[in-house]
Parts: structure tokens; C-alpha cells; sequence
């Protein structure tokens, strides 16, 4: 893949090195250009170091070609990160009166916009009505996040995670169909049930099957919020995460939120069973017999407050994997279930199928957990237009 990777004057524009670094590591060939503002925060000795490329920074370089359209053709996506209100503001008017706002003018190809910036500037009517008018004329936009600002303020305005701002382009290029604002509901990690007041029992997942499905529903224009229990696969700063260690933790939060979506996806690993009783003080004995309750169905619960929400499950299973993700179809009341193996477990590639409740077996075969994670939400769409006309 070809990115131009435009930086605007913003302090945020160190972190745009490391994109060109990971970029770098993905295989894709960069190229950079600076404004004049973006020269107070890095330079463009850095920006080469990183590209091995060549910086581009004036318009009116006595070098062969006209920049902004040599660029124009050369790159499969521009990317103008961090993106800042006066360059949103020139691109929504059509003004192009330096080397980046130029190239923007006449790339044909998709742009895609990551804002950086305070909260009051983000907030402003002006920038949100720029914001809207490039989006409906067919740009794309990952926003800021909430966190700490440079002002010391905690708001909307954050750069995103460059791991995020990564996937957006991947999504972009791969030209996923945007969700259109829908909200996921997404289960994912592992739970803990207490043994005593030290030692809890759990299992192995890793949590990056759900990690997964969060990054593609906002890298796709939908709304995610997670409710996760305790993960070994870190999840950025800035994504709608509630915690929940235990599974009556999970099963309250799930219920309290179900309201808000549109689909839920059951991908967490909640623990089958729990100790009849919680020790309240460490453990010592040499021996230990252990007495194991089954915990609450939280999908089977959970369906008395669905209604007509989609509603997807996963079954990991070693044996009779078609036999089990049946029967989960059915006691369940799922929409689909993703069906995979305990190979699947802490892997970045799985072999999946996708069971469909009218007896459809959608083979997705060995893919990454950013793939099948796709796959997933393109099958959620149909399913919700289906719900929607019926």
C-alpha cells in the first residue's frame, strides 16, 4: 500500500512518527508532508529517517514534477493525521493554498481525517459543520478521543491510539461498508469466580476476539461499548469499556446497558462454574476439595431483555462443534453463532464458521481475528435489515 500521511501544526504530530513506523513495519510505502505549522513539532530529518522517503514541504519546489499531483497519483490513500481545525476548515471550503491542502484538492482516492485539538475547538459549530459537510461529501473522519489534552483539560480532542488510527486505514482500504452509526454491545475477556480472598478460578481467553470486534465497529462508523472482564490483550486508551471482573459483574452490566443497543455480541469467556461458597480468608490447607456450582446462562438470561435485538453468541468447542453450536442457537435464542475451536485461544489467526439459526453454515475458513471480526459485523448488518423491515 502507497499513504501519503499529511502533519498539521499540532502536538500531537509526534505521534504521527510512530504511524509512519508502523506503517513502515506493515509493508507500506510513505510518504510525508509537512506544513509549515507541523515544522514547530517534529522534523523532517525524523519523518525521512522513519519513511526513507523524501519530505515534502513547499509548493513551489524547483524539483521535477508538480507535488500535489505526482502525489495525488502515486498514493492509495491520504491520510492527514493529526488533523487540525484550519486544514478541515480549507478542505470543507476548497481552499487550497499550500502543498497538503492542494494534494487534498485533487486526490481522487479516499482521504481520511484524524482530528487533534482541544475540546472547545472540537465542540465548535463551525469545525463540526466542516466535519459534516467532508463526511457527506465522501471523506472519511476517525474522531478525537476523550482523555487529557495538552491544555491540561480532560475532554474530546485526543489523538487516537496509533494502533486504532492503523486499523481505520486498513478498514479504508479494504473499503468496509460503514455501520451507520449503529451500537454494539460487546462481552469480552474472561471472568473470575473467588475461591478465597487471594485465588480466583478462570480460564485462558485472551480477550482479543473482542478487542477485535470494537476496534472494526468504530473503524467501520458504528458505536461500540465493552464490558469486559480481565484481559491478557491490551485495550487502548479512549474506547467505552466497563470492567467486570465476576460473572454476576457481567451479567448486571450487560442487563443495565442492553437498552442502549442495537446488536449484542457474546464473545467474553464467562466461567460455567463457581465454588458453592467463597472462603473468607486465605487458603492453607494442604488438601483442597472444591465444591463447583453452575453459574448463571447469561445469554440464555439476557433474552428476556433482547426483545428484537440481533443477538450473537461464540461456541469454542474441541468436540462436536456442529452438535453444540446448535443446541446454543436454540436455547439461546441467537440470531448466529460464531463457532471455533480451543485452538482459537490467545492466537491472532482462527478457524471459524458462522451457524446462522435458518441452518446456514457460512465457512469463513483460517483468517485473522480483524478479518472474522468483519465478517461478523457484515452478517450483523443484513441481519439487521432484516429485523428493521420486518
Amino acid at each position: 500500500m502507497k499513504i501519503v500521511i499529511g502533519i498539521c501544526g499540532s502536538i500531537a504530530a509526534y505521534k504521527s512518527l510512530e504511524l509512519i513506523r508502523i506503517l513502515k513495519k506493515e509493508g507500506a510505502d510513505v510518504r510525508v508532508i509537512l506544513t509549515k505549522s507541523a515544522l514547530h513539532f517534529v522534523t523532517p530529518l525524523s519523518c525521512q529517517t522513519l519513511s526513507s522517503n523524501e519530505v515534502f514541504i513547499d509548493q513551489f519546489t524547483l524539483t521535477k514534477g508538480i507535488k500535489h499531483i505526482s502525489l495525488s497519483q502515486w498514493a492509495d490513500l491520504l491520510v492527514v493525521g493529526p488533523a487540525t481545525a484550519n486544514i478541515i476548515g480549507k478542505a470543507a471550503c476548497g481552499i487550497g493554498d499550500d502543498l497538503l491542502s492542494t494534494t487534498i484538492m485533487s486526490f481522487q482516492k479516499p482521504v481520511l481525517f484524524v482530528p487533534a485539538m482541544d475540546t472547545g475547538m472540537w465542540q465548535n459549530k463551525i469545525v463540526q459543520e466542516n466535519v459534516m459537510k467532508l463526511k457527506k461529501t465522501g471523506y472519511h473522519f476517525l474522531e478525537p478521543t476523550h482523555g487529557f489534552l495538552a491544555s491540561g483539560n480532560i475532554g474530546k480532542g485526543r489523538f487516537p491510539h496509533i494502533v486504532l488510527i492503523f486499523k481505520k486505514i486498513i478498514a479504508v482500504l479494504e473499503r468496509q461498508k460503514s455501520l451507520a452509526g449503529s451500537k454494539f454491545l460487546i462481552s469480552g475477556g474472561r471472568t473470575e469466580e473467588d475461591l478465597d480472598t487471594v485465588r480466583v478460578i478462570t480460564n485462558r481467553s485472551s480477550g482479543r476476539m473482542a478487542a477485535e470486534l470494537l476496534y472494526a465497529v468504530v473503524c467501520r462508523d458504528g458505536q461500540a461499548r465493552g464490558i469486559f472482564g480481565e484481559t491478557t490483550y491490551n485495550l487502548p486508551e479512549g474506547f467505552d469499556v466497563i470492567r467486570a471482573r465476576t460473572s454476576k459483574a457481567m451479567y448486571d452490566n450487560l442487563k443495565k446497558n442492553m437498552s442502549w443497543c442495537d446488536c449484542l455480541i457474546m464473545a467474553a469467556a464467562v466461567g460455567d462454574y463457581g465454588p458453592v461458597s467463597k472462603k473468607s480468608e486465605k487458603i492453607h490447607e494442604v488438601r483442597l476439595n472444591i465444591s463447583m456450582k453452575k453459574n448463571k446462562d447469561l445469554l440464555k438470561e439476557l433474552s428476556t431483555y433482547r426483545g428484537r435485538k440481533l443477538s450473537v453468541g461464540f461456541s469454542l468447542e474441541d468436540v462436536a462443534q456442529l452438535k453444540r453450536g446448535k443446541m446454543k442457537l436454540v436455547q439461546k435464542g441467537l440470531d448466529f453463532v460464531v463457532l471455533n475451536s480451543i485452538n482459537a485461544i490467545g492466537r491472532e489467526k482462527i478457524n471459524a464458521k458462522i451457524m446462522k439459526k435458518d441452518g446456514k453454515i457460512i465457512n469463513v475458513g483460517r483468517v485473522s481475528k480483524w478479518r472474522l471480526a468483519n465478517k461478523i459485523l457484515d452478517e450483523c448488518v443484513k441481519e439487521i435489515h432484516k429485523k428493521n423491515r420486518g
